[in-house]
């Protein structure tokens, strides 16, 4: 039986799920036992494990009150393709990292260059007012309740043949990004020349030469395994990327109070998971990539803070200025 492509799976799920009824918009009473989690990396990957996570949490938590089934490497597509059916509610539940703002944005707010001092200031932000306002504009855009933020961390760039130590030495280079317009403009602001592309496929582009380089945390270098194809890796911390895990609105609102929380308390515990990972990993892929030969520095960062500055005006512009305003206020 040939592969069923991405599209011909979703109208797949699509059918067998109109046909049983498991539609979370169109049966809420089985939304409440049933909920599909999907999410497009492999175990190991900070996504993966923020909804395996969730899913042991919740499976212990509400024992037989809740059906859980579980798709993972991308089985029901890749993260695009997710967005769309946790919002037609096919699927329940989803972790997203950089592509939320394609549903809200609001969250372009994140692309802000150096928004964050650490990862203690980012985790009480996302904690806190910051995060709720966030939760509050994605549930009114897209319709998704955000369940709790995890961690992807503070992003780096890697490159092929040439060390990162000043935003000049960015310029012409084509630098993989996720497809946010606003991560794009940072990096055509620093001059390199921003080429959105699916995950999955960079590291054949890395290796093949179509792309320069690439920015994510160390995890993601790790996971990817971009760091074999890649000579130099640039701690540049530019952005931080939280995990947003979120929830078909209506499927979470059939929920019952007690259910309710319980999927809560799940969702803060993968949240806490990934932290963990993020601070393991932090600890000790230096040294790695070091050992198998990736030369790894630490740039002039307040001239990367500086080519940086322009951004923060149009990033607001897109924000829009009343969420803006709010948004920088919560961080003070």
């Amino acid at each position: 039986m040939p592969a069923l492509t991405s599209l011909s799976r979703r109208v797949a799920i699509g059918a067998v799920a109109a046909a049983l009824g498991l539609s979370a918009l169109a049966s809420p009473v089985l939304a409440q036992t049933k909920m599909r989690l999907a999410v497009e990396t492999n175990s190991g990957d900070p996504l993966n494990i923020m909804l395996a996570n969730f899913r042991d949490a919740l499976a212990k938590s509400a024992g037989s009150d809740v059906t859980i089934e579980f798709f993972e490497g991308g089985a029901l597509g890749d993260e695009t393709a997710l967005m769309e059916l946790i919002r037609a509610g096919e699927v329940q539940v989803v972790p997203m990292g950089s592509d939320v703002v394609t549903l809200d944005k609001g969250f372009s707010v994140l692309d802000t260059p150096f928004l964050f001092a650490d990862k203690a200031s980012a985790r009480a932000a996302f904690d806190g007012a910051f995060g709720a306002l966030l939760a509050e504009s994605l549930r009114k855009k897209a319709g998704l309740e955000v369940l709790a933020f995890g961690e992807l961390g503070f992003r780096t760039i890697s490159t092929t043949n040439k060390q990162i130590n000043t935003p000049a030495d960015l310029k012409g280079l084509k630098i993989r990004t996720p497809g946010s317009p606003t991560r794009i403009l940072a990096f055509k602001t620093l001059g390199a020349a921003p080429t959105p592309m699916p995950l999955g496929e960079v590291y054949m582009a890395l290796k093949q030469g179509a792309l320069d380089g690439q920015e994510n945390p160390l995890s993601v270098i790790k996971d990817f395994s971009f760091f074999e194809v890649q000579k130099y890796i640039a701690l540049t911390n530019h952005v931080y990327t939280p995990i947003t895990l979120a929830m078909n609105g209506a499927a979470y609102d059939a929920l019952s109070p007690e259910l309710k929380a319980k999927v809560k308390e799940a969702a803060k515990a993968g949240a806490a998971a990934t932290r963990k990972v993020s601070d393991d990993s932090d600890a000790r892929l230096v040294d790695e990539f070091k050992a198998k030969g990736v030369t790894v520095t630490t740039p002039d960062l307040a001239a990367f803070r500086k080519a940086a500055e322009p951004v923060k005006g149009e990033i607001a512009k897109v924000v829009g200025p009343d969420l803006m305003t709010k948004l920088e206020a919560s961080l003070k």
